[in-house]
Formats: structure tokens, sequence, C-alpha cells
């Protein structure tokens, strides 16, 4: 099997397994060619051709710089519960 057949299979098995599809086996990425092509190559038939069109990777995740930035004061102050309980077990009734 030549590298492009291999990838076109590893790419399509990786989309039917994302989408919960149980036929493809969970180390398909690991099996040599022979038997990826026995327990994998339904995938080059024409019915499949669809799942060429979705690519599967990492998404970034969008982080706010201003919440990164706020102080304990600015978290404490958005979170009314949170000084309540402080002041709860700071208080003279715990000494």
């Amino acid at each position: 099997m030549d590298s492009k057949t291999r990838d076109k299979i590893l790419q399509r098995c990786e989309v039917l397994k994302y989408m919960g599809d149980d036929g493809i086996p969970s180390i398909f990425d690991q099996l040599p060619d022979e038997e990826l092509m026995d327990m994998c190559g339904w995938v080059l038939d024409k019915a499949h051709d669809d799942l060429d069109n979705f690519k599967l990777g990492l998404t970034r995740k969008i982080i706010n710089k201003a919440a990164a930035r706020a102080s304990n004061q600015n978290i404490q102050e958005s979170l009314p519960h949170e000084k309540v309980a402080k002041d709860f077990y700071n208080s003279d009734m715990w000494s």
C-alpha cells in the first residue's frame, strides 16, 4: 500500500471514530498496512467519499486576557459568596 492510500484510510477512520463508529478498531492507526486494509479498507468505498470533507484537529482555547490579569481583590469582589465565607471563617467565633 502506498502512503497516500494509507493516509486516506487513516484520515477517514479518524473521522468515523470521532463520530462514534464502532466498526473502526481503537488501534487503527497502529495497524500494519495489510491488517489496516483488511479491517478498514471499506472506508475507501465511494459511499464514504464525503468523509474527505471533514478535517479533525485541536482547537485553540480563547482566553480572556483581562480575566487573567485580574487581581485577587477583583476576583473576591466579583464573588460575594467567597467574601462572606472568608469573613465567617475569620470571625472571632473560631478563636
